[in-house]
């Protein structure tokens, strides 16, 4: 039998739309559920909740930005992982929209700067582990999850040269870019692209392990340029996940982030893209795998 719909509204009345009790994904009205269907975000997300502390981290994610993907692909009071957790994006967002949620992160100061963010925000930590993701998830073989919200350390990331002014041609100094996650997990284990892609498989094919049937597994990725080379970086992971026996590659979400700056990379000499976008994976877990 069909189930009901009923609208929806806001503390100040307004109506967000109709939800219908047959929405077995999360809680938004069906206006809500057309506007997140949309391929690219360019919805901005302005510096907040102690941004300058948290962008000592060089891959940090806008916490609201976190909460939205949440909010769409699961319901109040769900479960999340977060693997790569870095200063807890993920487990803000988490708190942000009624979620519960559970972080992983090999680097002790980072794990400190999301207390202290909390701390200063006056909400309350979320669980975090201080681990290696793949001694962690196999120790959880117990537990499960309604979704995994996480953003990978990137490949060769932390050896990689940033300019910081508006011109750079080709083959000139630029200075190194901020420490990211990658700098506290191993690299020097990460010899090769292949390697790298190899190793965030593995540890996807743990967390898939932990993922409830018809959950879904978010990786933030943006592709590199890199020795005068570009990298999909966001195709070659997402051909290592649909490897993983049940996980069902669902779309490719644009960040567009309204943030970044354009740099005149290589002008004159060679066509060099301003990175300003990251890519999302959505994988579904279609089966018990």
């Amino acid at each position: 039998m069909r189930r009901v719909k009923r609208e929806i509204l806001d503390p100040d009345g307004s109506s967000r739309g109709f939800y219908s009790e047959d929405n077995r994904v999360n809680d938004l009205t069906g206006r809500e559920w057309v506007f997140w269907t949309r391929s690219v975000i360019t919805k901005p997300y302005p510096p907040k909740m102690q941004h300058a502390l948290r962008n000592q981290h060089g891959g940090q994610k806008p916490p609201d930005l976190c909460a939205d993907l949440l909010r769409v692909f699961t319901k109040e009071g769900q479960v999340i992982l977060d693997p790569f957790m870095g200063v807890g994006g993920t487990l803000l967002g988490a708190s942000l929209c009624g979620r519960r949620a559970v972080g992983i992160e090999v680097s002790p100061k980072w794990i400190g700067i999301y207390r202290e963010v909390c701390a200063r925000e006056g909400m309350a930590a979320q669980e975090t582990i201080e681990a290696d993701a793949r001694e962690a998830l196999g120790a959880m073989s117990g537990r499960s999850f309604d979704c995994v919200l996480t953003d990978v350390p990137y490949w060769k990331m932390d050896t990689a040269s940033r300019s910081r002014g508006t011109f750079k041609r080709v083959g000139g100094e630029a200075k190194p870019v901020r420490a990211s996650k990658l700098s506290a997990f191993r690299p020097e284990e990460y010899a090769s692209k292949g390697e790298w892609l190899e190793q965030m498989a593995g540890i996807f094919q743990q967390a898939a392990a932990l993922l409830r049937p018809a959950g879904y597994l978010l990786s933030f990725i943006g592709d590199m340029y890199r020795d005068n080379e570009y990298h999909c970086l966001s195709a070659e992971l997402a051909e290592m996940l649909r490897r993983i026996p049940g996980l069902v590659w669902k779309a490719n979400l644009v960040w567009y982030d309204v943030s970044k700056k354009l740099h005149l990379y290589g002008y004159q000499y060679s066509y060099i893209p301003s990175m300003i976008h990251q890519n999302i994976l959505v994988f579904r877990k279609e089966n018990a795998g």
